[in-house]
């Protein structure tokens, strides 16, 4: 390995760990600004942090967050809760229904036909019985008896979650929107607070998260990359000072699509597609009464130490009208200050907002010792989020 090789190598690693302790305080600074428990707290960091649409924030309540104090949202992440409660319920022992077969004979096609494509008024074991009345009245007056074979299927909560999940066709809303949101957020409290690399502490052991981080960037580029490590490594050597104003903060909590919402103009087109009892079945019962033996997903690869759904997301911490100053104790060349002038405009740490896109706007000025200060201000009616509250499957179901 060439000399140069060795260097690259080593600031790489201080960079790594430089943004480790930053990531650190930034998570104290904000959890004892905002009066967060670290219990439930998980930092949001990167892009995509503006909630414009109901489906931006119904994408960071899908996400399952890992095992970490800080997260970046992927839209094209595997590891989410509608994928994850599917892969579940797949796994999951229905109701025999054999006696409602026998009943219905030659009619059980036709009413399997019309149920896969008429949705009950409610999902419940009354909802399916009623739809079903209806049905054999016009269509089978003679197997109307059948209804109490079909109501005992239905009264186990995994049918009834089979097919609503089956019925929402892929577009998995939650109970909340955007509209909510900035409600919501129009009657937040005003909140800041200070971050100081030098004195802020970087203890995030007594986190749900144990410490544990995720997610490489470095202050001047998302995903970091050799080009902007030195001066990441110089900046955070020298020591930053943070100021973060929120106008408005809020914690929203939202949960899946349940029950039909009609009267929502935007819920009205969705359909509800979970159904709570059922994975609270499943995650109490470890069984073959309950999970399928043939099956490959299993309670302790659901559920286990590294199961795929140990936690779900229950609310967002979210702000509007942001300001950020940063304040750097480095001096920095005129190479340098070119370099970062440059990155500030695609977005820095730790929003990476692009200046002029989303109400952003980011100013840079160095003084005469050639210290940066860096100011990004998001105004008022752009959503951003902060970060979530996580809570673990055996507090919900508990």
């Amino acid at each position: 390995m060439s000399q140069t090789e060795t260097l690259d190598k080593s600031v790489g690693s201080s960079v790594n760990s430089a943004m480790d302790t930053l990531t650190a305080q930034w998570y104290n600074a904000m959890v004892t600004g905002l009066g967060l428990d670290p219990n439930q707290f998980q930092l949001y960091q990167g892009p995509n942090s503006m909630m414009s649409t109901s489906q931006d924030m119904w994408n960071v309540f899908n996400a399952v967050p890992p095992k970490s104090i800080n997260n970046y949202y992927n839209p094209n992440q595997t590891n989410n809760f509608s994928s994850a409660y599917n892969l579940i319920l797949e796994a999951l022992v229905p109701a025999s229904n054999s006696s409602f077969q026998n009943c219905m004979g030659d009619y059980y096609g036709k009413w399997n036909s019309y149920f896969e494509n008429h949705d009950p008024a409610e999902w419940t074991a009354q909802g399916v019985s009623d739809l079903f009345n209806s049905w054999a009245m016009r269509n089978a007056p003679g197997k109307a008896g059948c209804v109490t074979g079909l109501t005992n299927i239905y009264i186990n909560p995994v049918d009834i979650a089979v097919k609503k999940f089956a019925s929402a066709g892929g577009k998995y809303a939650w109970n909340k929107t955007a509209d909510q949101l900035k409600s919501a957020l129009a009657g937040g409290a005003q909140k800041s607070f200070t971050l100081d690399s030098q004195t802020t502490s970087s203890d995030v052991k007594h986190t749900w998260a144990g410490g544990n981080t995720s997610v490489f960037f470095d202050i001047f580029s998302f995903g970091g990359g050799g080009k902007y490590d030195k001066l990441t490594t110089k900046t955070t050597s020298a020591g930053v000072k943070i100021d973060a104003e929120f106008q408005k903060v809020t914690t929203f909590t939202a949960g899946p699509l349940a029950v039909n919402n009609p009267n929502d103009p935007i819920l009205t087109d969705f359909k509800a597609w979970y159904e709570s009892s059922a994975l609270a079945k499943a995650y109490a019962t470890k069984d073959n009464t309950v999970w399928n033996n043939q099956s490959s997903t299993t309670w302790d690869k659901a559920f286990g130490s590294d199961g795929f759904l140990q936690r779900l997301t229950s609310s967002l911490i979210v702000a509007d009208g942001v300001t950020i100053t940063m304040t750097s104790n480095a001096s920095y060349d005129t190479s340098e200050r070119t370099e970062i002038e440059a990155a500030a405009k695609a977005g820095i740490w730790p929003f990476f907002s692009v200046s002029g896109q989303g109400g952003t706007t980011t100013e840079v000025k160095f003084n005469d010792q050639g210290n940066f200060t860096i100011t990004t201000k998001i105004a008022l009616g752009n959503p951003q989020v902060l970060g979530v509250l996580q809570s673990p499957m055996s507090a919900i179901f508990s």
